[in-house]
């Protein structure tokens, strides 16, 4: 006996392909009925980048390093941004530069953490949410 309670034997490989099955029939089944979770058809174009801010830290003589993970499209060196707050906007500033675990980059694109370095000084707080600017 384990630490988890009894050790089952592995499933056999026929009988876990026949419930996969049935369960893949019955999903498909549920989205001929248009049930909740039919396929949503999203959109591949990139518009904007948007970062979460995780972080601000002020770096004397640069400028305002906000950190935070990437949560869609792709944010570069020199696009204009806008920050948002409870869905007011904030502010606007330029990206002068990213960097991605000491190693500096030129773009960060979505899921990835990054540090991004701002021009000026804004009212940045946890939470914030900096989008790339249309016209970038």
């Amino acid at each position: 006996m384990g630490w988890f309670g009894r050790k089952r034997d592995p499933q056999d490989a026929n009988e876990m392909l026949r419930q996969y099955n049935e369960a893949e029939a019955e999903r498909l089944a549920g989205l001929a009925h248009g049930a909740v979770g039919a396929p949503v058809t999203v959109s591949t174009a990139v518009t904007t980048g948007e970062l979460v801010v995780e972080d601000v830290f002020t770096i004397t003589g640069r400028g305002q390093v906000v950190t935070g993970t990437v949560a869609a499209g792709i944010v570069r060196v020199g696009d204009r941004i806008v920050v948002h707050r409870d869905g007011a906007e904030v502010g606007t500033s330029e990206i002068t530069g990213i960097e991605m675990f000491r190693t500096k980059a030129t773009e960060a694109a979505a899921g990835t953490m990054a540090g991004l370095l701002l021009r000026g000084h804004l009212d940045l707080a946890r939470g914030d949410v900096i989008r790339t600017s249309a016209s970038a």
